[in-house]
């Protein structure tokens, strides 16, 4: 069993820059352990939570819509005389009062109101479903990645090692007279371009590391040790996750939020043909109102009463009203074209509802396909290594023996390269299959 862990990825870096200021151990964490810190803490799920938050203070508020609303009214005007019109100004005005308004009637647009803000909330909160399992995926990506790195790395080291080894057995030949100074040139070529293959591994997996400490909110440059987890197997699909696959496909949230965005057109529609119909509003208020502040008495309180006070101008200013408004439409000519395009659009959001789920259709059977695929590939590829090993070691056999030429033991060692980086492509894959359908809820 190759190994799987990436410990030894940064040890194998030496004193580069990053690593040279740090001195603590890499941080250790298997698959779905980065899943579940990518489901936390995702810049992009907390955004989509904060959003939720908002809708959901919206939803709060429209709720409310059928209560009345209750205010203080004031305001009030001097004008002394000799300006203006004294019948106009009354030598000023004013007005303290308590209102209440109250819609009686309003062709369901409140009510509409309250629907259109559930239905918001109930999309902001699919968007953070969308966001927490987007994250999850792309943090097993990246340390699925890291895995497949970690394979990358520890073959580029074993070959080095193995070049390092011929070297030491054709320097031996050329001593003894049985090989040649091409067959010395030609190995170190072959470990040189070896080496330059391991520092590309080892730069991938630098920047891996940042994406995923990044996806995870782990600022910092650390390397991280990633394992694959009991639960991560080898295993092609079984009954069992293609029935996990059908149960799942309306609960995903592309699904959700297209049914969601089908209601909304739809409340478009009916507010469009709605909007001609009759509205009654009702406000009541009281308080006080009078006229004429040039004076603590008006003039014509005084002469109807020479003893009243200033209470009395209060209790002369106190009274209450009630005013209804009534509001039909009788002509709208917009209303026709508008109704028509919002048809059109609700007809537009069912076709786009019906694609989405055939969509995710197709999505879980390609899901289960290529799972069904990668498995074969990798049992295939395990295989074929197996042998390409096998063939290895023969000929190294037979070049030590001198039974075969430099040539052909390293055109054997690239195809056992090539082998083995084919089956660690393939253990990849197949993860990343296996985990998708697991995880699809």
């Amino acid at each position: 069993m190759r190994a799987v862990l990436l410990i030894a990825v940064f040890m194998a870096l030496g004193s580069s820059p990053v690593e040279a200021g740090t001195s603590g151990e890499a941080d250790t964490l298997d698959v779905r352990e980065c899943v579940a810190l990518a489901r936390r803490r995702a810049p992009a799920l907390r955004v989509a939570q904060s959003m939720e938050r908002a809708a959901a203070g919206d939803s709060a508020e429209t709720a409310l819509n059928r209560r009345p609303d209750l205010s203080l009214r004031a305001g009030g005007t001097v004008a002394p005389a000799g300006f203006y019109d004294p019948v106009i100004t009354n030598l000023g005005d004013y007005q303290v009062k308590a209102g209440l308004d109250w819609t009686l009637a309003d062709a369901g647009a409140r009510t509409r109101a309250r629907v259109r803000s559930g239905l918001g909330l109930q999309s902001a909160r699919w968007r953070v479903a969308f966001e927490t399992r987007d994250a999850g995926l792309q943090a097993a990506q990246f340390a699925l990645r890291l895995l497949r790195l970690g394979d990358e790395l520890e073959a580029r080291r074993q070959s080095l090692g193995w070049l390092d080894g011929l070297a030491t057995l054709v320097r031996g030949g050329i001593t003894s007279g049985l090989r040649g100074p091409a067959d010395s040139i030609r190995v170190t070529l072959e470990r040189d371009a070896a080496q330059a293959a391991l520092e590309d591994a080892q730069l991938e997996t630098r920047l891996t590391t940042l994406e995923l400490r990044a996806l995870l909110d782990r600022p910092g440059e650390e390397p991280l040790a990633i394992r694959a987890g009991r639960d991560l197997l080898e295993r092609g699909p079984g009954d069992a996750d293609s029935l996990r696959l059908a149960g799942a496909l309306m609960r995903q949230p592309e699904v959700a939020l297209a049914l969601i965005e089908e209601q909304q057109r739809r409340l478009d529609l009916e507010e469009a043909r709605r909007s001609s119909g009759p509205t009654m509003a009702m406000s009541l208020d009281a308080g006080l109102v009078g006229a004429d502040l040039t004076s603590g008495v008006p003039a014509a309180l005084r002469a109807e009463n020479p003893q009243a006070t200033f209470s009395d101008r209060l209790r002369r200013d106190l009274g209450a009203s009630l005013t209804l408004h009534v509001r039909l439409p009788v002509l709208d000519a917009a209303r026709p074209r508008r109704v028509g395009a919002r048809a059109a659009a609700l007809e537009a959001a069912g076709i786009a509802a019906r694609a989405e789920v055939a969509a995710q259709e197709r999505r879980a059977l390609a899901l289960i396909v290529e799972w069904r695929s990668a498995f074969r590939r990798l049992e295939a590829t395990e295989l074929t290594y197996e042998r390409a090993e096998r063939n290895l070691l023969k000929l190294k056999s037979l070049y030590s023996a001198g039974a075969t030429t430099l040539l052909d033991l390293l055109d054997a060692r690239r195809v056992f390269e090539d082998t083995r980086g084919r089956s660690a492509d393939a253990r990849a894959i197949n993860r990343w299959a296996q985990f998708q359908v697991e995880d699809r809820r």
